[in-house]
């Protein structure tokens, strides 16, 4: 319980001691997306920029070539299931995960159908599982973005990590089950510092990064 705590605030504990820190991305994205009313290009430009914010845009990244509208298709879609918001994966919820897939394989499916030119050259995008997910996890909160210190995170605590699938991610909310009691615990603590209730798969993601990074920053130590 206590490695769970203080791997979170560790993380957190980065937010407050820069009141601009690129992680704020994720919380003016996901608590934009979290208001009623919403307009659906400033929707799309918060998406951008958390997803810039988050690596998302480097060079070799289709989605430096266009600009933010280019993600209008899918945030309509996404504002289309706001339900998986208010996932309570402390409980079955085992139909809200099969639609959490169902939107995340759309998702995938709607860009690689609609982006065929980059920089004006022909080209099959790459729509990878750290992307799909990170948007997931910038707008809904229901799932936590799979890349490289997230999946390092789940090797260390031997869970499921390969390829994203349904019955790795059912690895990831077992453990979440079976540490409720530690997570709750931080997102109570997080809430009364920032006024926001962080999503239980976003503390998820916070805990394995974070095991990740110290992972890296260990191994690359001079």
């Amino acid at each position: 319980m206590e490695d769970i705590k203080n791997k979170i605030l560790s993380f957190y504990q980065q937010l407050e001691s820069d009141t601009n820190h690129r992680y704020k991305s994720w919380e003016h994205c996901f608590m934009y997306f979290s208001q009623n009313g919403i307009d659906e290009r400033l929707a799309c430009l918060h998406l951008s920029f958390y997803l810039a914010s988050w690596g998302m845009y480097r060079g070799s990244s289709f989605l430096l070539w266009k600009d933010y509208l280019i993600h209008h298709e899918v945030v309509k879609r996404i504002l289309s299931m706001q339900h998986l918001r208010h996932i309570d994966f402390s409980k079955e919820c085992d139909a809200e995960i099969d639609k959490i897939f169902e939107l995340s394989s759309w998702i995938r499916d709607w860009y690689q159908k609609n982006i065929n030119n980059v920089n004006g050259e022909a080209k099959t995008v790459n729509v990878t599982d750290t992307l799909v997910t990170k948007i997931l996890l910038g707008t809904l909160g229901c799932i936590p973005a799979y890349d490289r210190f997230f999946i390092d995170g789940l090797r260390k605590k031997e869970l499921s990590h390969s390829k994203l699938s349904k019955n790795n991610f059912l690895s990831v909310v077992g453990f979440y089950k079976g540490n409720k009691d530690a997570f709750s615990y931080v997102q109570e603590s997080i809430m009364r510092r920032s006024g926001i209730c962080y999503p239980a798969m976003k503390l998820v993601d916070m805990y394995f990064w974070q095991i990740g990074f110290e992972l890296y920053e260990m191994n690359n130590r001079v």
